[in-house]
């Protein structure tokens, strides 16, 4: 107890005089929590500018005209017959998209025969603001269909005709917002990066500060381990409630994932820092890795669209299960059940980290022999 005391105390030692380390490990945690979000405080993407190609002229056409300059996400910025003249505002980013509608829509609709749908072309660059352009003219197109077709279809006692409504209730994202989305998992990511490099930093090239050997292993690992608890604890207990994203769906199930996430990243860094013989490169080298981390997670795509191989070795990174958890155990509300695969993986992880780590951690024999020497 008092080599795992004195190790504890030791590895703080070192977090805290060590300035890339205790920037990484506590300042980039805490910055994150507020830098990150601001991106998508605004949630969703409103007055978006669109381009209506009317070459209908018809009483459809203007009604989905009408309803398109009534709707809070986009914007009518231009209303014109020629496609190429809108083409060229799209492609100037005058506008998000482009809206067409082709001649004889509305007799189409009306008896059934074969026309040109509704094309919408919008500008691929921005993900969310293409999707946010497609949702709504969906269902401004199905209202306008309506306000147009019912009341013949009702006089003519065809009920066929008449669109059917649909009222679309989110279960989860609520706000159906882009930040609901991607900021609880990114969070999940923060803690994995922040422990990540902060340790590998400490523990690469064995000059960083503490002493890698196996009788200081749990207690150097306990004290990374307290940092990365409390980064948990911050965000799904504060952050998350001060961001007012979806929260608080399993308490117990969060603090049980966070009990096996945590070990599991820790150890995962232990063992890479091990194989770095100098800080310097650990930080060239994990720099860049957020990124494909959090495309491997399954949370921007899913697993099943990978190559097995791909979705197989993503599972050996910890951020991949803990994402998939805790998303689900906070913002889905799913019980502990419902998520024992990426528990079951969390616990395997940390166990063989950790077993991978006690191993490289091994003196060396320069060590060895100091050790015996200082021996009483």
């Amino acid at each position: 107890m008092r080599a795992f005391v004195a190790a504890y105390l030791a590895a703080w030692r070192a977090i805290l005089s060590s300035r890339p380390a205790a920037s990484m490990l506590l300042l980039a945690v805490v910055a994150y929590a507020f830098y990150y979000p601001m991106a998508y405080r605004s949630q969703v993407a409103t007055r978006l500018p669109i381009a209506v190609v009317d070459q209908d002229h018809s009483g459809l056409s203007r009604k989905l005209v009408q309803h398109l300059s009534g709707a809070n996400r986009v914007s009518v910025a231009m209303r014109t017959g020629d496609f190429a003249q809108a083409q060229a505002a799209l492609q100037r980013r005058q506008v998000d998209a482009i809206i067409l509608v082709p001649s004889r829509l509305e007799r189409g609709v009306l008896t059934g025969a074969p026309a040109t749908g509704l094309a919408v072309y919008v500008n691929g660059a921005y993900l969310v603001r293409a999707s946010t352009v497609g949702a709504t003219v969906q269902e401004v197109l199905a209202g306008a269909v309506e306000e147009t077709v019912g009341p013949i279809a009702r006089a003519a006692g065809v009920r066929a005709l008449i669109p059917v409504k649909t009222d679309t209730r989110p279960m989860f994202n609520v706000a159906q917002g882009y930040g609901s989305y991607v900021v609880p998992g990114v969070s999940v990511l923060i803690i994995h990066q922040t422990l990540l490099m902060g340790i590998v930093v400490l523990a690469a090239g064995r000059r960083g500060g503490i002493v890698p050997t196996r009788r200081d292993f749990l207690g150097v690992a306990a004290a990374f381990a307290t940092i990365g608890v409390a980064g948990c604890l911050f965000y799904f207990g504060f952050v998350f409630w001060l961001q007012d994203y979806p929260r608080g769906g399993n308490l117990l199930g969060m603090l049980l994932a966070t009990a096996l996430y945590v070990p599991a990243v820790v150890f995962f860094a232990l063992f890479l820092g091990s194989a770095f013989d100098r800080p310097e490169r650990s930080a060239q080298v994990l720099a860049a890795s957020s990124v494909p981390f959090f495309f491997l997670s399954g949370l921007a795509w899913p697993f099943d669209a990978m190559p097995p191989p791909l979705a197989w070795a993503a599972r050996l990174i910890p951020s991949t299960d803990g994402i998939q958890a805790f998303v689900k155990l906070n913002q889905m509300g799913a019980s502990v059940a419902e998520v024992w695969p990426e528990l079951a993986m969390l616990a395997a992880l940390a166990v063989g980290y950790g077993l991978l780590a006690w191993w490289r951690w091994r003196p060396s024999p320069d060590a060895e022999r100091e050790s015996r020497a200082a021996a009483p």
